[in-house]
């Protein structure tokens, strides 16, 4: 069971520290939350969505980036609570240290009096060697900046996920030993890809799906391997992660992203901090959300397999996965004979034509209750579920939640 948390151990903050200037019913809360990149921004948009829906906050934003120190200003702050992106121990203890609560919304530094919440490093990692095994590459890898926490902890989770299926992927490990955790400095330090990069990226067999630790470094990826003549995804495939639209767009090929749920993430941190600020206590310590989709651009965009007949069925599922789809319509569609057929998706994909469109329906229907406000019905509909009884059956039966369940129902830190 998580531990509990509260602020018991607190000073009281004397009422007249409170702004003056500002209405005593309604806090003052400083985000010290990078605005330079889309992750930061959604998590703004999160916390603005509770204050709204819960009485306005004032807010007092700090524009930074990740490689912003300590500010002076903090040390005399007297507003009501801080909500960050808490990077390194003296910025965690200049926190811990403020007459208000605090709620962390990056997950390194883990200070014991500071809850926090992240994005679920293995939920991403699963999202991501689903959606490869899927497109039937046989050879993986992973790409990050060693010594990182998130990207530490994303390799490891993809690792181990790829394990269970029984394979590994190729790690990028570079010779330097960098000591630096400043993300915003290692991402600086070979803005092009080094060249330890492109020895490792030419290394790499033909068909190798990489998962990135960040978008960043996946347009690292795409520089080095435009660079050494590695064809994407021809050749390779990439996928980053946080769906930065900006960077995913000034690629080429535009780049496969993980969306974190950044904006639910902001949302609860919000939830979190007005529980604190009522006097309540928090039931967890920290909190993993999982991310929302992948959103599938040109960096990924084919099928491991030089078997063009199984690829035109696959991708024949894909294409009508929302409609009444039966296995005797891929096989009309196709050129073989139904047994054929049978065998080649089971040799490639280890599942019956009915079993890869009951998964793929359950897919689409994710991102739909993750992404949508749509009725189960609805759901179930554009999904190509014939009723929403029978897709809530076959739901619970892959996912071991009913669809409801899972849309309301976070990843939860332990």
């Amino acid at each position: 069971m998580p531990p509990t948390f509260d602020t018991s151990g607190r000073r009281p903050r004397p009422e007249s520290t409170v702004n003056e200037l500002h209405d005593r019913d309604k806090p003052t809360i400083a985000l010290l939350i990078e605005t330079s990149r889309a992750y930061g921004r959604s998590l703004c948009l999160g916390i603005a969505e509770y204050a709204r829906a819960h009485g306005e906050w004032y807010f007092v934003v700090e524009q930074r980036d990740l490689r912003s120190g300590v500010s002076d200003w903090l040390s005399n702050w007297k507003g009501d609570g801080v909500i960050g992106r808490i990077y390194n121990p003296e910025l965690a203890e200049t926190l811990a240290s403020l007459d208000c609560p605090v709620i962390d919304t990056y997950g390194q530094a883990r200070h014991p009096g500071i809850p926090y919440l992240d994005t679920d490093a293995v939920a991403v990692a699963e999202l991501a060697a689903r959606f490869f095994i899927d497109a039937t590459f046989s050879n993986f890898a992973f790409c990050g900046f060693p010594g990182l926490w998130f990207s530490d902890e994303r390799s490891k989770a993809f690792t181990e996920i790829l394990k269970n299926f029984g394979t590994m992927p190729a790690i990028y490990s570079p010779p330097q030993s960098w000591s630096s955790g400043d993300v915003a400095r290692r991402e600086a330090l070979h803005p092009d890809g080094s060249p330890e990069l492109a020895a490792w990226v030419e290394s790499l067999p033909a068909h190798t799906a990489i998962l990135a630790c960040n978008d960043t470094r996946a347009q690292q990826l795409l520089s080095v391997a435009a660079r050494i003549g590695r064809q994407v995804p021809e050749d390779l495939a990439v996928m980053g992660v946080d769906n930065d639209e900006l960077i995913c767009e000034l690629t080429n090929p535009r780049l496969t992203s993980i969306q974190p749920d950044a904006r639910t993430l902001g949302y609860t941190a919000a939830h979190w901090l007005d529980l604190l600020l009522q006097g309540r206590k928090l039931n967890y310590h920290h909190l993993l959300i999982p991310p929302v989709r992948i959103h599938e651009r040109a960096s990924t965009d084919i099928i491991a397999s030089d078997d063009p007949d199984f690829i035109r069925a696959l991708r024949f599922i894909r294409s009508q996965v929302q409609t009444g789809l039966n296995a005797e319509a891929v096989v009309s569609d196709s050129k073989l004979s139904r047994s054929s057929l049978e065998n080649r998706f089971k040799d490639k994909l280890g599942r019956s034509i009915k079993e890869e469109i009951t998964r793929s329906r359950i897919a689409r229907s994710i991102i739909l209750l993750r992404e949508t406000s749509m009725t189960l019905q609805q759901v179930a509909e554009a999904s190509g579920f014939a009723t929403s009884s029978h897709f809530s059956r076959i739901f619970k039966a892959t996912e071991g939640i009913t669809p409801g369940a899972f849309r309301t129902t976070p990843s939860e830190g332990a």
